[in-house]
């Protein structure tokens, strides 16, 4: 789960996998001149979507923790149950989409463990990440000569994917609002790390530079909760709270730097 904080001290609390919806909203947006290419492959658009789709048992039934009294965020839940998640999503992916968009899943999982460097980790969790990359890297191996994709095409689409997921987490309001750069991208000028940044004081535009989407503005969301300021004492008060608390649809507008936004802007899918 994600938060979005608020001015109140009260959150938006973003599902993983509606935080991926944004992922795939970006993915399906994405091409043109600058890109390199006028669109990406159907299922690499649905493993941007479903890349967390191992959270959707865990997303339905939260676990409290007990430093916030809030759902565990995101990249706080303990390293063995995260990877656990990780390993189901592979698998799921694997036998509800097949092998490229589960070899996807499983690639973007190992380069998201990657960004922590292993000194960094208890043994404990060292522990759980060297199992979890044994464990892919064994699953990957029998994926991959199942997916007709080239190498280089796989290299791209993975580096586009933990792009994506960046993008969203910025959206979602999980990284904070300071100006952010991806992970390098192939672009028709070569690998470039993408600069992200919120140009005023709300999360309703984001600026992209380089611009990678085929339209001259994009605008992406999902559904969020609102939570209260405060943690909840014991999980099924916060399970309850969860359940009860109002739906809001967040939104962002992607401009390129120094672009008014149209007042149509191109939208890529977000309910509404």
């Amino acid at each position: 789960m994600l938060f979005r904080p608020l001015p109140d001290g009260s959150a938006l609390a973003i599902s993983q996998p509606a935080h991926a919806w944004i992922s795939g909203q970006l993915a399906r947006a994405w091409g043109g001149a600058v890109a390199g290419v006028d669109r990406l492959p159907e299922l690499f658009i649905l493993a941007a979507e479903q890349h967390d789709i191992g959270w959707l048992p865990w997303e339905a039934a939260p676990t409290r923790d007990p430093a916030t009294g809030r759902p565990y965020d995101f990249v706080a839940l303990p390293r063995d149950q995260h990877t656990a998640l990780w390993s189901a999503g592979v698998a799921t992916a694997a036998a509800s989409y097949g092998p490229h968009v589960a070899l996807l899943v499983s690639l973007h999982g190992l380069a998201i463990y990657a960004l922590t460097p292993d000194e960094k980790r208890s043994p404990e969790d060292l522990a759980a990440v060297q199992r979890f990359r044994a464990e892919q890297e064994a699953i990957q191996a029998r994926l991959r000569p199942q997916v007709a994709a080239s190498d280089a095409q796989i290299a791209d689409q993975r580096a586009i994917l933990l792009a994506l997921d960046l993008m969203s987490l910025v959206i979602c309001g999980a990284m904070g609002r300071e100006p952010r750069r991806t992970p390098p991208v192939p672009l028709a000028g070569g690998a470039t790390r993408l600069a992200l940044a919120f140009p005023g004081a709300g999360w309703d535009r984001l600026t992209v530079d380089p611009w990678p989407f085929r339209e001259s503005v994009v605008t992406v969301g999902c559904l969020a909760r609102h939570l209260p300021a405060g943690g909840f004492s014991d999980e099924a008060t916060m399970r309850g709270a969860l359940k009860a608390a109002p739906v809001e649809t967040i939104t962002t507008t992607l401009v390129p730097p120094n672009a008014t936004p149209s007042p149509n802007p191109a939208r890529s899918g977000a309910s509404r």
